[in-house]
């Protein structure tokens, strides 16, 4: 018999068709997990990274915004009715100068003072590429262009799987659990509080979900209520009376989510509460403040490496972005200052990396009350470990026809989202020979030119 090593499985559910199944490879999971079992005791230390999705697409070249006098004349000229008011901008100074001088909107301060502080940066003009092109090259053939690259459900796919194959079943964030997950350990290294989401699902792993209380609770068959009794005895007995595979398969599915959840559940009553003031009437703050005690459990869950999902929708602001965005990005900015200070009073500053994700940014233009799907935006990261106060790539020219624009205010990305997740997953623990397991297209652009961490 063939055995694989554990480079060689992956290798071959993610090179085979990107969203293989165990059982489309005539492979047994029990005996492939065996085969391919490995321990996180190799990591010495404890990471986490923290998934922030915008549902919707984020309009970011109104979060990020010209202050010159000559580059914001032609942003304003180009926004219309969505301009930000020059006074309503507050300047950020990059370490490493970019083309031009920029700002966030004001109702965003809590954003331009974590850049300040430099425990944020923001990478600019990205996008999911087929491969390097320019406009002219683009337009000769379409065949470079990402596949349905202007709707959101498929964006949302392309951005969380790392791909450009929109009928994909594995993220980027599942194949590194894949990788270097302990196999022996039934409680998932990934953790999503928005749901089901394609960033974390893996051909060996798929996420706990839990919400901003905590995970679920079998309530009816708990036996600290005497009248649950009856039913928790019936229920015991047909659990251990299986026979046939799909009831064997049920029954380890209902044990180890039961498990799982009371592991959590332990793990939370010994971390402390926060200490910080979340914002409330906050769509995120919930979900991070949940995520902060989460990590801070890593020492008691025996887990030094986790991935966590969250999402914030409403993004897709319609005819209404000039009110809601920039309330968008004050609830974006307030919770993220709020996660990051409850994450440095536990001393996990370093520890934790967060970034966003979104399926497309906006178009320069305006179609008379908000903004049209584009193609390359803007994202943040943040943590104690990254190069803060940072610009990372170039920012693209703001004018109409230009060679960053594709057609119609739609801004061509100059850095893939292959480069943005392979740095964060080398700051992970994914060895450099192993990111084109995680990352496939990977090799057609240069994985190094973009330097996250210090």
């Amino acid at each position: 018999m063939n055995r694989f090593n554990r480079r060689q499985f992956l290798n071959a559910c993610i090179r085979g068709t990107l969203s293989c199944s165990v059982a489309s490879m005539g492979v047994n999971l029990g005996l492939s997990t065996r085969l391919l079992a490995q321990s996180n005791q190799r990591f010495d230390d404890n990471k986490a990274l923290v998934c922030i999705f915008l549902y919707g697409g984020n309009d970011s070249y109104n979060m990020l915004v010209p202050t010159g006098t000559s580059e914001y004349n032609t942003y304003a000229n180009v926004r219309q009715n969505l301009a930000h008011s020059r006074d309503n901008l507050l300047a950020i100074e990059p370490v490493t100068p970019n083309q031009y001088a920029v700002g966030i909107p004001g109702q965003a301060s809590a954003l331009q003072q974590l850049f300040a502080d430099k425990k944020l940066s923001i990478v600019t003009n990205i996008g999911p590429m087929v491969q390097p092109a320019s406009k002219q090259q683009l337009l000769d053939n379409f065949d470079l262009l990402p596949p349905q690259l202007f709707s959101h459900n498929d964006q949302q796919d392309l951005w969380q799987s790392s791909t450009v194959d929109t009928s994909t079943s594995n993220g980027w964030g599942g194949r590194i659990a894949d990788l270097i997950g302990d196999t022996n350990d039934p409680l998932p290294m990934s953790v999503t509080l928005f749901g089901n989401n394609l960033f974390q699902s893996g051909s060996l792993s798929q996420p706990l979900s839990v919400d901003e209380g905590g995970p679920e609770i079998f309530a009816a068959l708990s036996r600290e209520q005497f009248w649950n009794e009856a039913r928790a005895d019936v229920f015991d007995r047909i659990m251990q009376d299986v026979r046939q595979p799909l009831e064997r398969a049920y029954q380890q599915q209902i044990l180890r989510a039961s498990t799982n959840n009371q592991r959590i559940l332990t793990t939370l009553d010994v971390v402390d509460d926060t200490t910080v003031d979340y914002p409330e009437n906050n769509p995120l703050s919930g979900q991070l403040q949940m995520v902060a005690r989460l990590i801070a459990g890593q020492p008691v869950t025996g887990q030094p490496r986790q991935i966590y999902h969250v999402g914030m929708g409403g993004w897709d602001t319609h005819d209404n972005q000039a009110n809601l965005h920039p309330q968008l990005l004050a609830s974006l900015g307030d919770a993220m200052a709020a996660f990051q200070q409850d994450l440095e009073n536990r001393g996990l500053g370093n520890q934790v990396t967060t970034f966003t994700l979104s399926e497309f940014g906006r178009t320069l233009t305006s179609n008379g009350d908000g903004t049209d799907h584009g193609w390359a935006g803007h994202q943040l990261i943040m943590g104690g470990a990254i190069k803060g106060g940072e610009l990372f790539n170039t920012l693209p020219e703001l004018t109409l026809n230009s060679n960053d624009d594709l057609d119609d205010g739609r801004m061509i990305p100059t850095l893939s989202v292959d480069k943005y997740g392979a740095a964060l997953a080398r700051w992970f623990g994914v060895s450099t020979s192993d990111l084109d397991l995680v990352f496939p297209n990977l090799n057609r652009f240069d994985p190094d030119a973009l330097q996250l961490f210090s």
